[in-house]
C-alpha cells in the first residue's frame, strides 16, 4: 500500500492533469478551432472540415474524388491548407473566409473554373499556380493587405479590382494569357520581390504609386507606368517588353543588378537620375535602342556591359566602374574618349577593358572580351523572381568577341618560330 502522502501526491497530479485538459478543451470550443495535419481525398470528409469555423494546422486535398469543394461555414484559416493536384474538382467556395494567418495554396487544378473568397480582405500567403481553366477568383471588395501573393498559369482576363493593398511582400503574376491590364495604382512598397512576366503580350502595368521595391522584374509588357519609382533593392530586370520607350524619372539607385535586354522595340530608355548601380550593369540586345540618358550615373560597383547602336548615349557623369567593363557601339558617330581617359586614370578598375565602335577602337593595358545573354522565362525572371520559379523557354545571345592587337602579334610570333 501506498504511503498516504504519496497517494495525495498522485491524486493532485491527476487532479492538475485533468483540470488543464478541461481548460484545454474548453479553450478549442471557445475559438471554434480545428487543429489537425490530415491529407483529405475523400469527399465525405469534406463537410467534417466546413463544420471548423477555424483550420489550424497542415491540412491537404487532393485526388480525384472531390468535385465542387464547399467550405463555405469556414472563417479563418490559421494554418496552412493546400488544395492541389485534382482533375475533379471544379470550383472551390470559401466564401466566408475573412482572415488568412497562414496560407492558402492551389496548385495543379486543370479544371478548376471558379474560386468564392467574397469576404476575404487580408491574407500572409497566397498561391493560385497552374490553374488553366480558372476564369473567375471573386475576392469581393479586393485584398487590403497581404504578405505575399502569387498569381500563375490561370485563364484570369483582369485582376484589376482584386488588388487594393499599398505594400506587400511578394507578389508574382506571371503567365496569365488573358490578363491585358495590370492597375496596380494603389501599391507604393514592394519589400521582397516584384515580377510581372508573360502575361498577356498586350498587357498594360500601371504603378504610378510604387516608390520603392526589392528585385523588381517587368518582362513581356506592352507599356509601363512607373515614373514614382526611386529605389530598387536588390536586381531590376527589364526584358522581352514591346513598348518603344520607357522613362523611369524618380530612380536614383539600383542594387545588385540592373539589366535591360532583348526589348526590340524600345528606341529610348530614360534614367535622368540614376547615381547609382550596386552591382552589375548590362545593357543588350535592344535591337532599336539608340537613345541613352544616364547622364547622373556616377558609379557601378560591379561590372558594366552595353552593346547596341547607341547613337545618344548620354553618359557624361560616369565617374567609376569597380567590375571589369565592355562597350560595344555600332554608331559611326560614338566616340570612347571619354571611357579611355577613364580606365587611363584607373576609374575602369576591373581586369578587363574594352570599348569599341567604327570610328574607334580602343584597347588599354588590361583587355579583354565581354558577352551578354538573355533568357526568357516563363514565370519569373532569371534575377533570383521573383522571385524567380518558372523554366526558360527561349535563349538570345548578343555580345562583342575582341582580339586584342598584343595576342595577335604573340600569336604570328609562335608559329614563325614553329616553322624555323
Amino acid at each position: 500500500m501506498l504511503p498516504a502522502s504519496v497517494l495525495l501526491s498522485v491524486l493532485a497530479a491527476v487532479a492538475s492533469v485533468a483540470t488543464a485538459a478541461d481548460s484545454s478543451l474548453a479553450s478549442a470550443n471557445s475559438t471554434n478551432s480545428c487543429s489537425m495535419s490530415t491529407t483529405i481525398t475523400a469527399a465525405s470528409a469534406i463537410s467534417q472540415l466546413n463544420s471548423c469555423p477555424t483550420l489550424d494546422g497542415q491540412i491537404t486535398i487532393s485526388g480525384d474524388q472531390v468535385g465542387a469543394l464547399d467550405l463555405g461555414n469556414v472563417q479563418t484559416i490559421a494554418g496552412d491548407v493546400s488544395i492541389f493536384n485534382s482533375s475533379s474538382i471544379t470550383s472551390i467556395n470559401l466564401a466566408s473566409i475573412a482572415n488568412v494567418t497562414g496560407s492558402l495554396l492551389m496548385s495543379a487544378l486543370t479544371t478548376l473554373n471558379n474560386i468564392q473568397l467574397l469576404k476575404l480582405t487580408s491574407a500572409n500567403k497566397l498561391s493560385f499556380v497552374s490553374l488553366p481553366s480558372l476564369a473567375s477568383l471573386n475576392l469581393g471588395s479586393g485584398l487590403a493587405n497581404v504578405t505575399s501573393l502569387t498569381l500563375s498559369d490561370t485563364a484570369l482576363a483582369s485582376i484589376d479590382k482584386l488588388l487594393q493593398f499599398k505594400t506587400i511582400g511578394v507578389l508574382n503574376v506571371n503567365n496569365n494569357k488573358n490578363i491585358t491590364s495590370i492597375d496596380l495604382s494603389d501599391l507604393s512598397n514592394v519589400t521582397e520581390g516584384l515580377t510581372l512576366s508573360f502575361n498577356s503580350d498586350q498587357a498594360s502595368v500601371k504603378l504610378p504609386n510604387l516608390q520603392s521595391a526589392a528585385n523588381l522584374t517587368i518582362q513581356d509588357v506592352a507599356s509601363l507606368d512607373i515614373s514614382s519609382l526611386q529605389y530598387v533593392n536588390g536586381s531590376f530586370i527589364l526584358g522581352y517588353n514591346t513598348f518603344d520607350s520607357v522613362s523611369f524619372d524618380s530612380l536614383s539607385s539600383a542594387g545588385s543588378s540592373l539589366q535591360v535586354f532583348a526589348n526590340n522595340d524600345l528606341t529610348t530608355l530614360n534614367l535622368p537620375n540614376l547615381t547609382q548601380v550596386g552591382g552589375e550593369f548590362r545593357i543588350f540586345n535592344n535591337s532599336l535602342l539608340r537613345t541613352v540618358d544616364i547622364h547622373n550615373l556616377k558609379t557601378v560597383k560591379g561590372a558594366a556591359a552595353l552593346a547596341g547602336e547607341f547613337g545618344n548615349l548620354n553618359w557624361s557623369g560616369l565617374g567609376e566602374v569597380d567590375g571589369d567593363f565592355s562597350l560595344s557601339a555600332s554608331a559611326s558617330n560614338f566616340s570612347c574618349s571619354q571611357f579611355d581617359k577613364l580606365q587611363s586614370s584607373n576609374k575602369i578598375k576591373g581586369h578587363n577593358y574594352n570599348c569599341s565602335s567604327p570610328s574607334s577602337t580602343s584597347l588599354a593595358s588590361r583587355s579583354g572580351g565581354s558577352s551578354s545573354t538573355g533568357t526568357r522565362g516563363s514565370g519569373s525572371s532569371t534575377s533570383g523572381s521573383s522571385q524567380g520559379s518558372s523554366s526558360a523557354s527561349s535563349s538570345k545571345k548578343n555580345g562583342a568577341d575582341y582580339l586584342a592587337p598584343g595576342f595577335l602579334l604573340s600569336a604570328v610570333g609562335a608559329v614563325a618560330a614553329a616553322l624555323v
